[in-house]
């Protein structure tokens, strides 16, 4: 029945399916760039920039629970293009919240951010783009009045690639921002995303 259900799902729904498989796409991609950075930085940057960002991605925009109807329901009713652009975004913000974490945490610190951004301008082919964004991500939370914005404003951005026309956007964005619970649940879902990531990397060098 679950199998009649996804051949079904496919016929029904090609532009999701093509998203889809041309974000695992870019999920690959990463994959196997990351796997060429310095051995000092590898892992990491495999899980901050390829594993997680897809993840999170996934979960927020494509796979719906309770808290998350709003997003997974945007993002549907959009063009659903760009499946690489919607992940160097997602890598970016991941990129940005790795930095803060190196420069605040004792058990990162062993980690360079100058050795991570060299590897991805060498090894990475949008790398200079993926710079650029988390920069930017960077410059709009020192001007955000509330840290809990964060996360919305990501989710602004993803949606200003689906959403070309302002007035339609600006709809469905205040459509969310409505949405007192699953903004509530986002802040949550992002901050067990960060700590999956910190988890993960735990793992690895207990392992090594």
């Amino acid at each position: 029945m679950n199998v009649l259900k996804r051949f079904i799902g496919k016929l029904l729904y090609p532009r999701t399916l093509k998203f889809t498989n041309n974000l695992k796409d870019a999920f690959i991609e990463a994959v196997k760039e990351t796997s060429q950075f310095d051995a000092s930085v590898k892992d990491l940057s495999q899980t901050w920039l390829a594993v997680c960002p897809h993840t999170y991605f996934s979960e927020l925009f494509l796979e719906s629970e309770n808290w998350n109807v709003p997003f997974v329901r945007a993002f549907e009713r959009s063009d659903m293009v760009d499946a690489q652009g919607c992940y160097q975004l997602t890598q970016a913000f991941y990129l940005r919240h790795l930095f803060r974490i190196i420069s605040q945490d004792a058990k990162y610190k062993k980690h360079s951010q100058e050795t991570i951004t060299q590897n991805i301008l060498s090894h990475l082919n949008v790398g200079t783009e993926i710079l650029a964004l988390a920069s930017d991500f960077e410059r709009a939370i020192k001007n955000m009045a509330s840290i809990q914005d964060f996360s919305m404003f990501y989710v602004e951005k993803i949606l200003q690639t689906q959403y070309p026309d302002k007035n339609v956007l600006d709809l469905i964005l205040n459509s969310i921002w409505m949405e007192s619970d699953s903004l509530f649940g986002l802040n949550v879902f992002t901050s067990e995303s960060i700590k999956r990531a910190k988890y993960i990397d735990a793992q690895v060098s207990s392992d090594s």
